[in-house]
C-alpha cells in the first residue's frame, strides 16, 4: 500500500497530463469519429438492406414465376378447350350443312321441283299455249273481218249519201252527166249509183220553241243538320270589336308622340334663348393664315 502511494504520488503528474492529453484528443476527434462510425453503420446497414431486398426480390420473382406459370397453364388449357370446341362446332356445322344440303336436294327434287311433274306441266302448257294461240288467231281474223265489214258498210253509206246528194248529176236522155262521159267505153260506177239512189230531201229547220229547251236541273235540297241557336249567332255576329295592338295603334303615332313631347318641353321653358354658362366665354375660332390660303396648308406634320 505504501509502495502504491509512493508510486502514485511520483507518477500522478504524468498520469494526469497524459489523461488530459488523451481526453483533449478524444474531444477534438469525437465528431470525426462519430461521423466515421455513422458512415460505417449506414454503409453496413445499407449493405444489409440491399442484401435483404435482393433476397426478397428473388423470392418474389420465384413466387411470380410459379404463379404466372400456373395461371398461364390454366389459360392455355381454357384456350385449348375453347379452340377444340370451335373446331368441333365448325365440323358439326359442316356436317349439318352437308346433311341439310342432301336432304333439301332430295325434298326439292321429290316434291317442290319434281322433274317429271315439271316436264308434264311444260308439255301441257305447250299444248294449252297452242290452243290459245289458235283461238287468238281465229279471234283476230273475226275482228279483222268485222272491222273490214264496218269499213265497207261505212264506205257504202258514204257513197250512197254522196249519190243522193249529187243526184242532180245524173245523165238524161238528151245530155250525158259527168260520170257518163262519151269518151269512155262504159259509164263510171257512180253513174249506176246515181240511177239507183233517190234524191236527198231538204231538211226542215226546226223552230226554236219551249219544247226544244232542255229541262232545268232539280233544285238541291236545303242543308239539314244541327245549327246554333239564334241567340248564339246574334252574340257572335254583334260581339264587340277587339282589335290587336297593331290595328289600335295609329300609323303616325311615333311622330305625334314626338311632337307632343316637344310641345311639353317648350311649354316648360323659361325663355326661348339658349342658356349659356358664365364660366366659359365663347370665343370665335380664328383660322390660321397658312390654312386659309388658296394655296393650301403646309404638309409639315401631316405628310413628313
Amino acid at each position: 500500500m505504501a509502495r502504491f502511494l509512493s508510486i502514485s504520488s511520483n507518477a500522478v503528474q504524468g498520469v494526469i497530463k497524459d489523461l488530459y492529453s488523451h481526453h483533449q484528443a478524444a474531444k477534438t476527434n469525437r465528431v470525426v469519429e462519430y461521423n466515421a462510425a455513422v458512415k460505417i453503420q449506414s454503409w453496413y446497414r445499407a449493405l444489409r438492406v440491399r442484401h435483404y431486398i435482393r433476397h426478397l426480390n428473388k423470392c418474389a420473382v420465384h413466387i411470380q414465376r410459379y404463379w404466372r406459370g400456373y395461371m398461364g397453364r390454366i389459360f392455355c388449357r381454357i384456350r385449348v378447350r375453347h379452340l377444340v370446341m370451335i373446331i368441333r362446332m365448325n365440323l358439326y356445322n359442316a356436317m349439318a350443312v352437308r346433311i341439310q344440303k342432301h336432304w333439301r336436294g332430295f325434298i326439292l327434287r321429290k316434291h317442290t321441283h319434281n322433274f317429271y311433274a315439271r316436264k308434264r306441266y311444260l308439255e301441257a302448257l305447250a299444248t294449252k299455249n297452242q290452243i290459245v294461240r289458235n283461238e287468238l288467231a281465229e279471234h283476230r281474223e273475226r275482228l279483222e273481218a268485222e272491222q273490214m265489214r264496218r269499213q265497207h258498210s261505212a264506205l257504202e253509206r258514204k257513197l250512197k249519201y254522196q249519190a243522193r246528194k249529187q243526184h242532180y248529176l245524173l245523165s238524161t236522155h238528151q245530155s250525158c252527166g259527168i260520170y257518163n262521159s262519151p269518151f269512155r267505153s262504159q259509164p263510171h260506177e257512180m253513174e249506176y249509183r246515181l240511177r239507183k239512189a233517190r234524191p236527198l230531201s231538204h231538211k226542215k229547220i226546226q223552230s226554236e220553241s219551249s219544247k226544244s229547251c232542255e229541262p232545268l236541273p232539280p233544285i238541291k235540297p236545303k242543308v239539314q243538320g244541327p245549327f246554333k241557336s239564334p241567340r248564339e249567332v246574334h252574340a257572335q255576329r254583334y260581339r264587340p270589336l277587339n282589335p290587336s295592338l297593331r290595328v289600335s295603334t295609329g300609323y303616325n303615332s311615333l311622330e305625334s308622340a314626338r311632337e307632343t313631347l316637344e310641345r311639353d318641353e317648350w311649354a316648360m321653358q323659361l325663355t326661348d334663348r339658349q342658356f349659356v354658362p358664365f364660366s366659359k366665354n365663347k370665343v370665335d375660332y380664328q383660322p390660321l393664315l397658312h390654312t386659309t390660303s388658296k394655296y393650301g396648308h403646309l404638309p409639315y406634320g401631316t405628310k413628313y
